[in-house]
């Protein structure tokens, strides 16, 4: 897997960006328009979604509309994904907009958690703060272990780039240590569980319950990093990123209570990010299915 991703990237920087963007985009649709049970799921998804966004239940022709325009804009993730170093040469990532809300997160020399999605192009954000700290902060990412040289591929990648990935079964504690050391640490935080993983806790999501991965809060909690959700927006081929508020949390002492209150409060603010660009959110999986 390893080498085939690294002549796919050999080769996906002979070809223009937008020729890949719409070939990438194409086959895309075409593989959701053949497998049914993702295209499925991100349906209820979007159910979902868009009856909160919109006030009241989705037109069949809206809730596809979006669908649509999701699946194009995977495709063109899945092109970056293979040649981030082309998209930064072109200088399509952007400068970070209210970079305060950095610095006030990490003025108390705890280190900063931003808590990203499965959102637009967390590859893109990523880089664009490793390129603003460099030098200065350590940035990491936690990502998981795929195996089959995915992982040895990403790590390398990114690395590039000033980005160190942590595999929670390899080396998780360099994201305590980035913390420690005052970094900054990306997680992902829009991760459904099973109900049987007694890791993660129940959540209130677009008005449904929702039960979902707990990493972020865990480690907040233990380290007393500050938080926030950041995001890289798509704006046609190029990006614009923000940083949100921080998230404020005090320690009530029960550590159950504290985990479901901080992870709730990513997940409100999650919501208002996916609620204003829902096409851009990638989430194959039936979200609020209890059984996921």
């Amino acid at each position: 897997m390893y080498y085939f991703l690294r002549m796919m990237q050999f080769f996906i920087l002979l070809v223009p960006i937008n020729v890949l963007y719409a070939v990438a985009g194409f086959i895309t649709k075409l593989v959701f328009t053949f497998w049914k049970e993702k295209r499925d799921n991100v349906y209820r998804n979007y159910s979902l979604i868009l009856a909160k966004k919109y006030g009241r239940p989705a037109t069949d022709a809206e809730i596809k509309k979006i669908m649509n325009d999701n699946f194009y804009n995977y495709g063109m993730f899945n092109v970056e994904f293979l040649c981030i170093n082309k998209i930064v040469r072109m200088s399509a990532l952007p400068e970070i907009k209210n970079p305060e809300r950095i610095e006030d997160g990490l003025k108390p020399g705890k280190g900063l958690m931003i808590c990203t999605l499965h959102f637009s192009n967390w590859d893109a954000a990523g880089t664009i703060i490793s390129g603003h700290y460099k030098g200065i902060r350590e940035v990491w990412a936690i990502a998981d272990d795929l195996g089959g040289g995915y992982s040895k591929f990403v790590q390398e990648s990114r690395g590039h780039y000033g980005i160190h990935v942590v595999l929670p079964n390899k080396n998780l504690k360099d994201a305590y240590m980035c913390l420690q050391n005052g970094g900054i640490l990306n997680v992902l935080v829009d991760r459904p569980l099973p109900r049987t993983d007694k890791s993660g806790v129940e959540v209130d999501f677009f008005g449904k319950k929702a039960y979902v991965a707990t990493a972020a809060a865990r480690i907040a909690l233990k380290t007393g990093a500050n938080m926030l959700v950041g995001y890289a927006v798509r704006d046609g081929s190029s990006f614009y990123g923000q940083p949100g508020e921080l998230i404020k949390y005090t320690p009530t002492g029960d550590k159950d209570k504290d985990i479901q209150l901080m992870t709730q409060a990513l997940l409100t603010e999650a919501e208002k990010l996916i609620m204003a660009h829902p096409e851009q959110w990638y989430m194959f999986r039936d979200f609020w299915n209890k059984t996921n």
